[in-house]
């Protein structure tokens, strides 16, 4: 509310009211309404609240405090964009303008309300995108077993994580277990690098493997092997594993497709180890052995 203060400094001020000036200065609960009429001037202005000052026995200065109808209540200052001006149609103009914007807004949104991504939910989803993307290239992802050729290690439709972070320090060894792409020599066949196998190594660069008489034998020692179904029941003349290579075999040594068949596996195909089986819930468990990689000691 605006402050209006007035200052008369001549004595020709008169007061035109029903009733006397103490009366008037009586307070009212009522506020009424005083006119002052000025000598010089035809002009009135209606007040609710005047107080005066004696500043000298002769003059008096009035001081308006401020100005309202009797009808007015206190209200907010309309914004300049609320379409106000009087009290109801000002006031009711802005509400339908805000209900107009958002019956357009809604018209015009592509998505529904529940479906429209804010900048910061953009970012929340790119970099949730970004580590899991991160983590299964370079740290774990998980597999599931489609054949036999591991029985009894894995079954199929069991799902393992294969760790991708130990073959960064050290090279793979014997009795890993590991997920590889196709090697050149079946991709020859047929195969792609979408391809991907799981196996046992059993023998590492240098080494000379062979199979005798239902005897896996490396560097001339036979392999104590009790996690495979069976023993072999065909012969393999010796190989030497060229380097950077490894030589894998599954567990279900006669119902596998290895390096018995197709030869070494170059370590650039390796993808990573097998270290834990978290389906099915019954058979939950880590599969790397307690013993680690096999030495062999040639007799």
């Amino acid at each position: 509310m605006r402050m209006i203060s007035l200052h008369f400094p001549t004595p020709s001020l008169s007061l035109l009211t029903s009733d006397s000036n103490s009366r008037f200065l009586q307070k009212s609960s009522t506020n009424p309404i005083t006119r002052f009429n000025f000598t010089n001037q035809s002009q009135s202005i209606y007040l609710r609240r005047v107080s005066f000052k004696a500043t000298h026995s002769n003059r008096r200065n009035p001081s308006c405090h401020g100005t309202k109808d009797s009808s007015e209540t206190t209200k907010s200052a309309p914004s300049l964009d609320s379409g106000g001006g009087n009290d109801a149609g000002g006031g009711g103009g802005g509400d339908n303008g805000d209900d107009d914007n958002s019956d357009v807004e809604g018209k015009n949104r592509l998505f529904p309300e529940w479906l429209d991504f804010t900048s910061d939910d953009a970012k929340t989803v790119f970099l949730a995108i970004t580590v899991s993307l991160a983590f299964r290239y370079f740290i774990a992802e998980p597999r599931y077993i489609p054949s036999l050729s591991m029985y009894p290690t894995f079954d199929v439709g069991d799902r393992l994580v294969a760790e991708k972070v130990s073959y960064y320090f050290r090279k793979p060894c014997a009795n890993d277990i590991v997920i590889f792409k196709s090697p050149p020599v079946l991709q020859e066949v047929g195969y792609t690098d979408a391809d991907v196998f799981i196996k046992r190594i059993v023998a590492k660069e240098g080494d000379l493997v062979e199979v005798h008489n239902g005897k896996l034998m490396v560097n001339g020692v036979p392999r104590n092997e009790s996690f495979i179904l069976e023993p072999p029941g065909y012969e393999m003349t010796p190989v030497r594993v060229p380097e950077n290579s490894v030589f894998v075999m599954g567990d279900n040594r006669n119902n596998s497709y290895d390096s018995h068949v197709w030869g070494p596996l170059p370590l650039k195909n390796i993808i990573g180890r097998s270290v834990f089986r978290y389906w099915p819930p019954n058979r939950v468990s880590g599969t790397v052995l307690e013993g680690g990689c096999a030495v062999d000691i040639q007799q």
